[in-house]
């Protein structure tokens, strides 16, 4: 048997073993259905896929006999007999590969891999009782994503795939294929790797952008805790000190340089590289600390903020510097939107509000001059801009963040006037 998997494909005469064979007319004479399955056999044996041929009978009388005693639950008793899982690995047996499959293992021959499927599960062993249970319950296909041990030691990741045989096609064949998905992996990996690296300059560079704003920030606590300080000596040095105004005086000047801390902080957090952190967010906190980024640009050109909150919102699961820099670049968009246009009417509209399916919506609307028609379809496009100075990336950056989080985000031009943009977010629950 090992052998003659070995040889594959070889001439049958005389041979046993498990083969595919394709349905054969009667009337064929036993050459030219050997001729044919010869065709058939060196098509499967250059086919790029890693293939294995099993031979799972064993286990199919082991799960008559278990059906017998009245098992059901095949998950619940292999986890209370894994031996059998272990003589299972030992007794189902690989008859024929391909050449993709020797490849794949690196094997130094191919009768190496045409022996019990043990070698199969080495750096996946849990799969082996998944496998089992689906092939006791009766499923066609099993597929799972999982790793695999080539003979010179390397781990890769595979996705390994199971087709079961069914009556009336032959049981001793049972198909296998293994796809590796390493190289894949890594460059997804590496691909997250780099939008991280675009999310963090694009965040550096809307610092830069709002420097003049967080020094106004910091500006109004420190100012306020030397005024504090100095009124506080006053009362101190005064011949009959006041004790109570110097205490009040005194937990002003703690309140201010805790805000002092708080922006900084925020600021450090937007600009410090760092992993995402899902965890659940009220979106009405977000935009109150997002507002804290803006608030001095909203002032210095005249322009009203306005927010309206449905009620019933749920909280959204989300990182939140992340969600803090969508929305900081939408109502920056939103400013200079207004500013370049010179418009009479300088205001932005926030709304939050639910959607269907528990969806939180978040639209922003400026009453700026809209974007033009033909691009619409490009906005969220990277490094597309239609401004002097601009980057084209904060839109893009909004784009990515979204849909990371399993969001939509659109743009539209609003019927009363004006750029609206909508972001969609999954409710994560429902808010008491």
């Amino acid at each position: 048997m090992a052998g003659h998997g070995a040889g594959f494909p070889q001439p049958r005469h005389g041979k046993k073993g498990a083969r595919l064979r394709p349905t054969m007319n009667d009337d064929r004479t036993i050459s030219e259905r050997a001729a044919d399955e010869d065709r058939f056999r060196m098509l499967i044996h250059h086919t790029p896929t890693p293939l294995w041929y099993v031979d799972a009978r064993g286990a199919d009388q082991l799960f008559q006999d278990l059906r017998g005693q009245g098992v059901t639950d095949i998950a619940s008793y292999l986890d209370a007999h894994p031996e059998l899982v272990e003589a299972a690995k030992d007794e189902v047996l690989v008859t024929e590969i391909n050449r993709a499959a020797v490849a794949l293992f690196r094997a130094a021959d191919p009768a190496d891999l045409i022996r019990p499927v043990r070698y199969l599960f080495a750096a996946t062993p849990e799969m082996a009782k998944r496998v089992m249970t689906a092939h006791f319950e009766g499923r066609r296909n099993y597929v799972e994503q999982a790793r695999m041990a080539t003979f010179d030691g390397e781990v890769r990741d595979v996705v390994f795939s199971v087709t079961y045989p069914a009556p009336p096609e032959r049981l001793d064949i049972t198909f296998i294929t293994i796809e590796d998905i390493t190289d894949r992996l890594r460059t997804e990996a590496q691909l997250r790797h780099l939008q991280a690296d675009f999310a963090h300059a694009a965040r550096v560079s809307m610092l830069g952008e709002l420097a003049t704003s967080i020094a106004h920030e910091v500006k109004q606590p420190l100012a306020a805790i030397v005024t504090n300080a100095e009124t506080s000596l006053r009362w101190l040095t005064r011949t009959e000190p006041n004790i109570a105004k110097a205490r009040e005086l005194t937990a002003r000047i703690a309140a201010s340089a805790q805000r002092a801390n708080d922006i900084i902080q925020r600021v450090r957090a937007m600009a410090t590289k760092q992993e995402p952190e899902r965890r659940a967010l009220n979106l009405a906190d977000v935009i109150d600390e997002a507002l804290h980024f803006v608030r001095h640009d909203l002032d210095a050109r005249g322009i009203t903020l306005s927010r309206a909150n449905g009620g019933g919102i749920p909280s959204v699961l989300g990182d939140r510097v992340q969600l803090q820099q969508v929305l900081v670049n939408l109502l920056l968009n939103s400013i200079q939107a207004i500013a370049q246009a010179d418009a009479a009417e300088r205001r932005i509209e926030l709304k939050v509000d639910v959607a269907p399916a528990n969806d939180v919506t978040l639209s922003v609307h400026d009453t700026g001059p809209g974007v033009a028609e033909a691009d619409l379809s490009q906005v969220f496009d990277g490094f597309f801009t239609t401004k002097d100075t601009g980057m084209g990336i904060g839109l893009a950056i909004c784009h990515s963040i979204i849909t990371e989080h399993g969001g939509q985000i659109a743009a539209a031009n609003h019927p009363a006037g004006g750029a609206v943009f909508r972001v969609i977010l999954p409710g994560h629950e429902q808010s008491p």
